[in-house]
């Protein structure tokens, strides 16, 4: 599915043990190369007449093609079938802890939430100090329950702008709205993409036919030639207020023949393209100036006054696999790109940014908590600071990827992408508005995920913005791996949390060691590590944030000044993690 294309491959497959049998290499060369929609296509030979052993491989393989191109329901029948050979096809390197989460993975997808959660436990078994598949739980937990939440919106595919291929990543422009797209076209070349089969993608652009119609009332869309292309993937796009000006997402390939990094033949790079509208023609592209080699620069979001340009990158510096970030115009260029830090990126992938009219962030994200996939948040924008996202909840968001957000002026109605079941495609443009039932009071444009009900009055011990320190969190040096030693300390702040309706800042400090840049990583890196474990032990990520404060709160003599000598124990009583209660919800 042509979403997997925005998927910022950071890095390719490693390499793959080979069989000696000829069909599987030439299935892995084809991996390596992205080919994975004509590795698949060997493989699935491999399966059907191939001897044992050469099956077993080819399951696996296939099972990571499948995972590789986006297709969950695909991957989840290899995954299941490859866990059921394994015991008679004697290959010790699979299964992995891996290929337990990216099973759990697709049986979430699929709304399979309570087969989901038992493999994420497992995983969770096999990796120690990640608490990763804990927290995946709770998200299986947590989706069960908001299933059975009241609708805030309703949607529906808007079937005149699909096709059997992929639509998505929809903006609004003039009378009608841009949108990229991998369908086959007379006006395009016939260029196709050994990842997914498809095309490579193309801005079309469509107006409505009929105002009051929804979901659909939209013309054929057509091709826009005007805008400057290339002969690799061009879209999504994203216009100022006046559209004369257009940024585009643009994916190339770099050659690399192994000589730099072995095992890696070709990385697949997003980069950013401007073009301005003068006299009617669109100028050539212009490349962003982040634009690199070295990593990916994509999904441009203009803000509506034009002065912030928001993108995905994963560029260093980040909180995870893909993180938002933003650039604020400085006279006819830009200033440095600012990460929008650990309240919206996660260590997953946060990508897909679109800035709504009131100033809100919508994005789509697979770090935080949902249904499945990719699931569609907001952010709040108050006076210029972004808030804890809220889920959209269900049906905007799915068990499958939902992605793209669009909001239109009136920010309770716009569109979004998804790959749920139903589509005409491989990933369809959907419309939503907000609803409400007749005895409900009016509603927000956003569902927050329900915090934990109480009903004990807050002791006086409680206080607002005042710091309480956590003993025994202690961290080795040079680590953020939480130790065995400091979960009874946590668990007594899970238990304060879970009955108590208090909302918490967790700070982690770090001796005096180390560069100011290094500990404020170090720190935020311990903070997040800490949050991690608590979420995983079912509190809401809404209620609780990290916060690190590097070497800058030191509690004790040791600053590394030269004039005092500290020992071990003394330096590690700096490496302290403390909570602040920051609200209480009455």
């Amino acid at each position: 599915m042509s979403v997997r294309v925005l998927f910022l491959c950071l890095c390719l497959l490693a390499s793959f043990t080979g069989t000696g049998q000829n069909d599987v290499k030439s299935a892995q060369k084809e991996m390596s190369l992205y080919n994975y929609s004509k590795a698949a296509e060997i493989l699935l030979k491999v399966e059907a007449s191939g001897k044992a052993q050469n099956k077993c491989e080819a399951t696996w393989l296939l099972a990571d093609c499948y995972r590789m191109m986006n297709d969950q329901a695909n991957a989840g029948i290899c995954y299941e079938k490859a866990f059921g050979m394994a015991d008679q096809c004697g290959n010790a390197s699979r299964p992995a802890a891996g290929d337990y989460f990216n099973f759990a993975q697709a049986l979430r997808s699929g709304g399979e939430y309570i087969r989901a959660k038992k493999f994420f436990l497992r995983f969770d078994s096999m990796v120690s100090g990640q608490h990763r598949g804990a927290l995946f739980a709770t998200y299986c937990d947590s989706a069960i329950s908001w299933q059975k939440a009241d609708r805030v919106f309703e949607t529906g595919n808007v079937k005149e702008l699909n096709s059997p291929q992929s639509e998505f990543g929809t903006v609004f422009y003039k009378c009608g709205i841009v949108f990229a797209s991998d369908r086959l076209s007379t006006a395009m070349p016939d260029r196709r993409y050994g990842w997914t089969g498809n095309n490579y993608l193309s801005l079309y652009f469509s107006e409505p036919a009929d105002l009051a119609a929804f979901p659909g009332g939209y013309k054929v869309p057509s091709p826009m030639t005007d805008i400057p292309g290339q002969a690799w993937h061009d879209g999504p796009a994203t216009f100022n207020a006046d559209f004369t000006e257009v940024f585009i997402n643009q994916t190339l390939l770099k050659p690399d023949k192994g000589k730099k990094e072995p095992g890696k033949v070709r990385t697949h790079l997003l980069k950013v393209v401007s073009s301005v509208l003068k006299d009617g023609k669109w100028s050539s592209a212009a490349p962003f100036f982040l634009n690199s080699d070295e990593y990916s620069v994509g999904h441009p979001a203009l803000s509506a006054d034009g002065t912030t340009l928001f993108f995905v990158s994963d560029m260093p510096g980040g909180y995870g696999e893909t993180d938002i970030w933003y650039c604020k115009r400085d006279g006819s260029g830009w200033g440095k790109p600012v990460n929008m830090g650990p309240t919206i990126n996660t260590p997953g992938k946060e990508m897909f940014p679109f800035i709504a009219p009131n100033g809100d962030l919508a994005f789509a994200s697979d770090g935080l908590p949902g249904f499945g996939g990719l699931d569609l948040f907001i952010s709040r924008n108050v006076a210029g600071k972004f808030g804890t996202p809220a889920n959209m909840g269900w049906p905007v968001n799915s068990s499958c990827d939902d992605f793209s957000p669009a909001i239109a002026e009136n920010d309770s109605s716009g569109f979004f992408s998804s790959n749920r079941p139903g589509g005409m495609g491989g990933d369809d443009i959907y419309r939503f508005r907000k609803i409400r039932h007749p005895e409900e009071k009016p509603v927000d444009s956003t569902v927050l995920i329900p915090p934990i009900l109480v009903i004990k009055p807050i002791p006086d011990t409680l206080q607002i913005n005042k710091s309480y320190r956590l003993e025994n969190i202690f961290y080795n040096f040079d680590k953020w791996d939480i130790r065995a030693d400091a979960q009874p300390s946590l668990d007594k702040l899970v238990a304060i949390m879970k009955e108590y309706p208090v909302s918490v800042e967790l700070g982690s400090h770090t001796d005096c060691r180390g560069s100011e840049s290094y500990n404020q990583e170090l720190s935020q890196k311990r903070a997040e590590s800490a949050v991690n474990y608590i979420i995983s032990r079912g509190i809401s990520a809404e209620r609780i944030i990290a916060r690190g404060y590097g070497k800058s709160q030191l509690v004790n003599k040791c600053n590394c000044s030269g004039v005092n000598s500290c020992s071990e124990a003394e330096h590690q009583f700096n490496r302290r993690t403390e909570f602040r209660i920051t609200g209480i919800k009455q």
